[in-house]
């Protein structure tokens, strides 16, 4: 029924229209968390993911009904708290599985079209940019620049020699290393701005001590989530190795956010940061960090399901049910698929993906490096059996 519904909702002229779309968006969501949740309902790598495919179709739609409000053209934009929460569910899923996937072929990639999607993370106003979205786990603004990074790695594989492409990059990692995130239950928006970063105090953190309060684990949550993105913008983008000292740098500093987060209790909620632990258990050479990814999963599957009253109805619908996906068991023996997937990189992903005995010495253009990500990917997409969702 929801089903036939939807299919004549797709063709529904209000679907399309500037502003609406808000019902086809919401019923693409919770049809594409059913695949997510579901884990034997999806398809195997011969097929397209009936996840992914739904949320894109809620990218076509708020991309077709976007009203075009940018936070730099006006301040007083009035905005519409259901079509954020949409932008973000939808946003998310679609941008965090790119790391994970092959970039578009360069020959066929259209880059302008590509440079313009997921505009619409960025209505609202420019405090609503850093705004840590609730149950999500960080801002609007940094969803967005993961997205130009993955962009921009697609468009320096069409043209290596860009000289666009590098002056991006400068400018992705200064947003990325200034930008301050602030939530309702912490700093205001004005205090975050001028205020140290988290991980200054998460730096000065004991190994023993764990934290005890929902606005500290909003905020080193939403931390681990940006030095997350710029690992990602080192590796993918720059072509920086796994065992690059300034990887490492943020590798250890990743890891002092993930060991201090509580796995259970009234502060672990639907945020959980699974891409970041993901990361620090697939990019590791240091055992500890390994060690920090794999223990925080083993703790998370031990943990039982509860209630999540965070944002919106329907974000409270998509939150409840990403955390059934979290702990989507059927014997306390058993692993989430992520965590599997995981689990099995690790036994090839060291003697498959080099790591070169001289780190720091690269080539100076970013576009004569070796693309180590990419036959990472490669790799993964040959050996796995379908997509890996990672949102």
């Amino acid at each position: 029924m929801a089903d036939h519904y939807f299919s004549k909702l797709l063709h529904a002229p209000e679907s399309r229209t500037t502003g609406k779309g808000q019902e086809v968006i919401t019923i693409a969501v919770l049809l594409s968390m059913q695949d997510v949740i579901l884990t034997e309902r999806r398809r195997k790598k011969r097929y397209k993911p009936r996840w992914l495919e739904g949320f894109k179709q809620g990218e076509f739609f708020l991309q077709t009904t976007d009203p075009g409000q940018r936070y730099w053209i006006d301040e007083n934009v009035q905005y519409d708290d259901l079509r954020i929460s949409q932008s973000i569910i939808v946003g998310r899923a679609v941008i965090l599985a790119q790391p994970m996937m092959a970039l578009p072929s360069p020959a066929t990639m259209n880059s302008e079209v590509e440079a313009s999607r997921f505009g619409w993370l960025l209505y609202g106003t420019e405090k609503d940019m850093f705004e840590i979205h609730g149950g999500c786990g960080f801002s609007k603004k940094l969803l967005h620049i993961m997205s130009q990074v993955t962009y921009c790695a697609a468009r320096l594989q069409q043209e290596p020699e860009s000289t666009i492409v590098p002056i991006t990059a400068k400018y992705l990692i200064r947003e990325l290393s200034e930008m301050r995130q602030w939530s309702r239950e912490g700093r205001n928006w004005e205090e975050a701005r001028k205020h140290p970063q988290t991980i200054d105090w998460v730096r000065d953190k004991a190994e023993d001590v764990i934290i005890d309060s929902s606005e500290d684990m909003t905020d080193v949550t939403a931390e681990a989530w940006r030095i997350a993105a710029i690992i990602y913008f080192q590796c993918r983008l720059l072509r920086l190795p796994r065992n690059h000292s300034d990887v490492l740098l943020n590798l250890e500093d990743l890891s002092k956010c993930i060991r201090i987060m509580p796995t259970s209790g009234s502060h672990f909620t639907a945020q959980a940061p699974l891409l970041p632990v993901f990361f620090l258990g697939m990019l590791a050479t240091d055992p500890m960090h390994m060690r920090v990814s794999r223990d925080w999963f083993d703790q998370v599957v031990q943990t039982p399901v509860r209630s999540v009253q965070t944002g919106s109805a329907p974000a409270q619908v998509y939150y409840k049910l990403l955390w059934y996906r979290i702990r989507v068991l059927t014997t306390p023996s058993e692993r989430p698929p992520l965590y599997q997937a995981l689990q099995r990189i690790w036994t090839w992903i060291d003697s498959d993906v080099e790591i070169p005995p001289e780190p720091n010495t690269l080539h100076e253009s970013i576009g004569k490096r070796y693309p180590w990500w990419e036959h990472l990917v490669a790799r993964v997409l040959a050996k796995e059996e379908e997509t890996l969702c990672l949102t």
